[in-house]
Parts: structure tokens; sequence; C-alpha cells
């Protein structure tokens, strides 16, 4: 057995394996001799088939499995034992592999199109010092969620006429389709401005004509107001009529013990200035949150700006073409190629850290991801022995691996482990901002 690398260029080469008779023979002659034995023929006892029959039957097909396997085994083989860093899946030269004669060749060589990334290393403390920032909440933020707070919390009253931000509950009727919606909702504060002197002034028993498409600036709020889905509000149109059953307003709760209770849970604060201190740490540690997703972004950014990754472009969108047996046109592979191709770049750095440190996967990592993902959905809510609860039905997740569970938090606990590590490696500098500056920076590095 023969293979050989022939390189076209720094990405690309061609992969040939040669096999003698010599080499696939004795696997060959092993499998006819297990199916003589195993096969059942009529006009032979079991196990007494003899091998000449066999290989008139099933020589050929024994023949190419096991020339195939081979072949492919040694492909994978040579990649392996020569650390090349392949990309994508070795492409086979089919119209050759067309030409050969199984019945009387004795020789086989097949040839495989392979695309490799270039050399290159990762040295993290080289990497440019990365800003991370930590963010204080100006107090017009913190006014703003209060009053936020405030409204979710607030009483609903029953008003005499309508003003903004109101809720207005109605029949809404359209005589010409004996269109009729009993319980019609329409959330004033939703209502476009160019629409609101519709609506302003109007008291309990009055109606009003208008045409239903000119008073939201879209189909989502329609739907909520006539209770139809988007696509079925998209549909009205004419004039409809609205007739006022009731007006509904909230007013803003009062900033007391009640509200510091319901808004943060009993006992958190007693006092404004302790509730403005909490609103505060919530904002701070929402923003956090935000800061560090931009962190994430800024240390991928600044590892592929500085470790170059040559590719083997053609290679990998001729082969995106053939994996995907025509889901995809060549217009749609050249249009996302760069996103794909920066992806491919990052997988190689994460995978190269990985290896050169030694970063492992404990099976508690990937238990921690899903619980993860539980504790998100849980929210606020907690009672004695949710934690307990939460490990077990992680590890059932786990265990039943549906959906592809086990592949799917792998991946995620995988990247995440690295993403720390990363972090932990590379210089550091925090920064403290406001939130309007944050957000500014924010904007332009998602642009």
């Amino acid at each position: 057995m023969e293979t050989t690398l022939d390189r076209i260029s720094s990405t690309e080469g061609r992969l040939k394996v040669t096999l003698t008779e010599a080499d696939y023979k004795p696997e060959v002659d092993k499998k006819i001799k297990q199916y003589s034995k195993t096969a059942q023929v009529k006009g032979f006892r079991p196990g007494m088939v003899p091998k000449e029959y066999i290989q008139k039957l099933h020589g050929k097909s024994i023949l190419v499995d096991e020339v195939i396997n081979m072949v492919s085994k040694t492909v994978n083989d040579y990649i392996t034992n020569n650390k090349l860093r392949v990309v994508g899946d070795p492409l086979p030269d089919n119209e050759a592999a067309k030409n050969i004669d199984w019945d009387n060749q004795k020789e086989f060589s097949f040839e495989y199109e392979i695309g490799t990334a270039s050399d290159f290393s990762v040295d993290l403390s080289a990497i440019p010092a990365i800003k991370t920032y930590d963010i204080d909440p100006s107090e017009d933020k913190i006014n703003e969620a209060i009053e936020d707070v405030r409204k979710r919390f607030g009483k609903d009253t029953e008003a005499e006429e309508v003003e903004k931000e109101d809720m207005i509950f109605g029949i809404l009727k359209q005589e010409s389709t004996e269109f009729d919606v009993k319980d019609a909702s329409i959330p004033t504060g939703r209502v476009s401005d160019d629409a609101f002197h519709i609506f302003k002034g109007l008291e309990k028993g009055s109606s009003v004509k208008f045409d239903i498409q000119s008073i939201f600036s879209n189909t989502k709020d329609l739907g909520f107001a006539t209770g139809k889905t988007e696509e079925e509000a998209a549909a009205l149109s004419g004039e409809f009529e609205l007739t006022v059953e009731k007006i509904s307003r909230s007013t803003l709760s009062e900033i007391d013990q009640e509200l510091f209770d319901k808004a943060l849970g009993e006992g958190k604060a007693t006092n404004e200035a302790e509730f403005r201190a909490e609103i505060s740490k919530v904002i701070k540690e929402n923003y956090a949150r935000e800061s560090d997703y931009l962190l994430d972004f800024e240390v991928e950014k600044t590892l592929l700006d500085n470790i170059h990754i040559e590719l083997p472009n053609e290679f990998l969108k001729k082969w995106l073409f053939n994996i995907n047996e025509g889901k995809f046109t060549v217009e749609d592979i050249e249009k996302d190629f760069d996103a794909f191709a920066k992806g491919l770049r990052m997988d190689l750095i994460r995978n190269e850290v990985s290896a050169k440190n030694d970063v492992k996967l404990e099976y508690t990592d990937i238990v921690d991801e899903v619980k993860a993902e539980m504790r998100n959905y849980f929210g606020a809510y907690s009672y004695e022995g949710l934690e307990d609860m939460i490990d077990q039905m992680a590890r059932k997740t786990l265990k039943e691996n549906k959906d592809n569970a086990v592949r799917r938090y792998t991946d995620r606990a995988y990247g995440k482990k690295i993403r720390e590590f990363l972090k932990a490696n590379i210089t550091i500098e925090k920064q403290n901002i406001q939130v309007d500056e944050f957000n500014k920076i924010a904007e332009t590095v998602y642009a």
C-alpha cells in the first residue's frame, strides 16, 4: 500500500492511495470464508457452502466493500498521523473511480482533493489588550426603571374619557362584511400619533368610525386589538366602527413597602433609598451580562484580527455545494461564505487553544449547562428542593438524549469553557462608564 500527498498549494492537495492485491486479498479471503460458514443457500447444508460458490455469487461485492473500507481508513489514518489541519472532507475523484475494472484489475488507485488550513500558532500573551466595561447606571436610568416598575405594579381604574396610554374596550364592527368583535381592545399607547385624535376624549357608550389600517403602525398591534392573527389583521380593510364599553387607566403604584416587596421580594428594601440602591444593582447586573456578551464578541474579533489563517476557499465552496446536495445554489454559498469562513477560523483557533493547553470538558460541565438553562426557565421562582429537582431533570435530559441533547449541550459547554479560558489568559482592561456611553460603544461594535 502506498499513500502520497501532492501539494498544489499551502492549503490544497491531492491525496493518492494505491492498494495492491497483497493489501486487500487476505481480508477478502477472510470475508468469503466467513460467508461460506454463515450463508443460507438452497441445496447446501448450513456451513457447508463452498468458498468457490460464494466467490462466484458475492466475490465482487466483497472485494469492493473491503477495498473502499481499507482506502477510507488509510485516508483517515494518514490525516491523523501527519497532523493535517483538514477542513471540510476529502473529495474523492469520482470520475477516476468510474473507470475501475473490478473484474480484472489487481491494483487500485484512488485520489482525493483535500483542503487544509495554513499553519498558525496561538500565543495568547501576544494578543493586544481588550477592554471590558463596568457600567454605572445614571440617575436618569434609575428613575426610568423605577417608573417602569411603578407602571408594572400600578392599579387599573375605570376612566370617564380617553387619554393617552388608556386601554379602550368595546365592540368593533364593519357592517359591509358583518365583521363583529365584541371584546376588541385598543391600547391607545400603541396607536400612531396621527390617529390618536380619533379616540381622544371618547366616553363610555360613544362610537367612532375610522379606517382600520390607519390606527396602528404594524399588524401585530392590530391583531392584538381585534383578536386576530397578524395575517388576518393585515387582510382587514375599510371603515370600521368602535363602540366604547369601558376605559381602563393604569395609575402608577405608590413608592411604598408594598411596591418594594412586589418588585424585589419581601425584605429586600424598607425605604426609598434602599429601593433605589436595589434597582441600581439590578440594572448593573443586567448590563454586566451585556458587557460580558460584548467582551466575548471582542475576544473573538481580536483573535481573528491577530491570528492569520489561510483557508482553501474554492475547495470549501465546492465541498459545501456537494454535501448540501442541491439545497443551496453556488450563489447562496458565495453570499454566506465569509461568515462560514470566519466561524471556521474561530473553530480552528479554539481547537488549537484546547489542544495546546489541555482544556478538558468534564461531564459535570455539560450537566451544569443544562441546569443553567433550566434555572433560566424557572426565573426568580424558588422553593425548597428546587435545585435537587433541576439536577435530576438535567441528568434525565442527557440520559434520554432527545433531539441530540447530549451533542447540543456538549457543544455549548465546550464553547463556554474555551471562552472562559481565553478571557482568563488574555489581558483584559476594565473601564468604568455610564450606560449611555456603553450603548454607543455596543452599537458601533455590532454594526
